[in-house]
């Protein structure tokens, strides 16, 4: 009854929408706006019905929670003035699933370069990459447009769709569209600086790899494979090929921080998996109209998969796996398995601890809806979502690792792989 009131109410809101634009009250026809109130109303409705269908993450996200932040979001959808303040409404309220997977795009949300990118590591926030030459790596910043910078953090945090408070406060920036014109950078020295991002950037930003890359780390000893991402079934395949031509390693290192995902990478899995592997415990929800009439609850559907055998000729060496915060979705399919059946030593940070096979949806105007449909568990029955993958040897970054580019997870890796079995 409750749920009945509360839609009724929302397409009450919808009606009035129209009926102010119509006699021209609100800003249904404002030059900062080129979406009217109904079309926004609309919008918002699209998204919680979409939830409502295909959501598989309400163990993170409590109905009664999701109502409130819906309530609020209708209020913005209302009442915004602009394009952009709507944008940021619908982003906080897909943020209050706490699910990384479920997100929203707009292609007018403003996408130039932020030209920085600042990380939480020992306590303090530190340049980690910078395309501006008045803000050094390694810088430790202290307030961000005058305010502190952890509050900043914090209050940005709210807009970003993350399944859990680390993986949000980490991906503040790399939402481009939160930022203004000009940033304000104050840094622990005392000195501040500007970053304007319009203007072209006077350093050079790092190149994205276009392929996976391989090298020895000790000649016939210790190889090293990095794979970037699983986006494109490029990166996959040299990477198989990589693994063929290092077969005969005793030792081989892959490297897979910062790899985002993409698709799951079943064949590079096969190479190097020499034992059974467990598949991850999946749920979806599953509407049934008679049965819900009937005050039953959704249904969650599972699906049960059987170990994999090995594959003959997979890699027989030892296996290092390099992980971080970074690692996720399709990245962290391919680490599960060689986690769960020990087959390598994971080194460096907890994985981001985010999947859903999302179900997309256009909702016009430019804008798209992604629902995560899909909720994992690792073999055993144990919560992965939010939590993620553990390493076996923690290997925290470190301030002055970061300002001197010191890569220690790598250097631990070549260590334990010149060990003795």
């Amino acid at each position: 009854m409750r749920d009945r009131a509360f839609r009724a109410r929302v397409l009450l809101c919808a009606i009035l929408g129209a009926v102010l634009a119509a006699v021209g009250f609100g800003d249904a026809q404002s030059p900062t706006s080129d979406l009217s109130v109904t079309d926004r109303v609309i919008v918002a409705s699209t998204i919680y019905s979409l939830v409502q269908q295909y959501f598989a993450h309400w163990e993170g996200a409590p109905r009664r929670e999701v109502e409130g932040a819906y309530r609020a979001y209708i209020d913005h959808a209302v009442g915004d003035k602009s394009r952009k303040e709507f944008d940021l409404a619908t982003l906080r309220f897909v943020a209050a699933l706490r699910n990384g997977h479920t997100q929203f795009f707009d292609d007018q949300l403003d996408g130039r370069p932020l030209k920085f990118r600042l990380m939480e590591v020992e306590n303090e926030w530190v340049v980690v990459n910078s395309q501006d030459s008045h803000l050094r790596r390694g810088a430790i910043v202290r307030t961000i447009d005058g305010k502190a910078v952890d509050g900043f953090v914090g209050e940005q945090a709210q807009y970003v769709a993350a399944s859990n408070d680390r993986l949000a406060r980490t991906h503040v920036f790399t939402y481009a569209g939160l930022f203004p014109d000009r940033i304000s950078i104050g840094l622990q020295d005392g000195n501040v600086v500007v970053v304007d991002r319009s203007v072209r950037a006077d350093a050079p930003e790092a190149p994205a790899p276009r392929v996976s890359e391989g090298r020895w780390l000790r000649e016939g000893q210790a190889a090293y494979i990095r794979v970037p991402g699983f986006g494109d079934p490029a990166f996959e395949r040299t990477a198989i090929d990589l693994v063929r031509q290092f077969a005969s390693s005793p030792n081989l290192v892959i490297d897979v921080r910062g790899n985002g995902g993409g698709a799951t990478p079943f064949q590079l899995i096969a190479a190097l998996m020499n034992r059974p592997q467990r598949p991850w415990q999946e749920a979806t929800p599953q509407h049934i109209a008679l049965l819900e009439a009937q005050g039953m609850p959704p249904l969650r559907v599972s699906r049960d998969f059987l170990p994999q055998s090995p594959s003959s000729d997979a890699y027989a060496g030892r296996l290092f796996l390099l992980v971080d915060r970074f690692c996720g979705s399709a990245c962290e399919d391919f680490v599960m398995p060689f986690k769960d059946s020990r087959r390598a030593v994971l080194i460096g940070e907890t994985t981001q601890g985010s999947s859903g096979n999302p179900y997309r949806a256009d909702l016009g105007h430019g804008m798209r809806v992604a629902i995560g449909a899909v909720r994992y568990r690792f073999p055993d029955g144990t919560p992965f979502e939010g939590v993620g993958i553990a390493p076996d040897v923690t290997i925290e970054r470190r301030l002055s690792d970061v300002a001197a580019a010191r890569d220690a997870v790598l250097e631990r890796a070549r260590e334990l792989a010149d060990a003795p079995r």
